[in-house]
């Protein structure tokens, strides 16, 4: 063998095990880059479900509050002139504590009589006939409905306006 084949076919060889050990670290780079960001997006995606998280149990007492104002309110509107001026003005406070509360959280009624029916915002219980009103619209509230930013905290409860029966003559006005 000519010595410079041989120096030569070394150079290759090394050639060829550098190449190798170069791709190798390629692999291991990619491999961490990857892990990385796996590991980024896992991050992110588990602040998501934890916040998630927190406005579900927010929402779920906001939404038990309201019940506790709805009392209140009926409380306050059911009260005969045979309670104390000072005990009513007490619970006038506490309602208006309460309402101030939902308010800084977000929590605001929904405005619905007039308005067309939305199953996504209201809970119909029944219709009835309401000359002058539109068919499918709310005519009467009977439980408020609130949102939390543009999400329905607790739809509302109402009653929704009938379609006109058809007349005998068939023409349906």
């Amino acid at each position: 063998l000519d010595p410079s084949d041989a120096e030569d076919e070394a150079a290759s060889e090394i050639e060829r095990e550098l190449e190798s050990l170069r791709q190798e670290a390629a692999d291991a780079t990619d491999r961490a880059l990857r892990t990385l960001a796996e590991f980024d997006n896992y991050r992110r995606r588990s602040a998501r479900e934890l916040d998630t998280a927190l406005q579900r149990g927010a929402a779920d007492v906001l939404r038990e509050l309201l019940d506790v104002a709805d009392n209140f309110d009926r409380a306050l509107g059911h009260a005969g002139d045979d309670v104390p001026a000072a005990f009513l003005d007490g619970m006038r406070l506490v309602a208006q504590g309460l309402h101030d509360l939902l308010d800084r959280k977000g929590v605001a009624r929904m405005q619905c009589e007039g308005e067309p029916f939305d199953p996504e915002r209201h809970d119909a219980l029944t219709s009835m006939p309401a000359p002058g009103a539109a068919p499918n619209s709310i005519v009467q509230e009977i439980q408020s409905g609130y949102l939390m930013g543009d999400r329905v905290l607790r739809p509302a409860k109402v009653i929704v306006a009938a379609a006109a029966p058809p007349s005998e003559d068939g023409s349906g006005a």
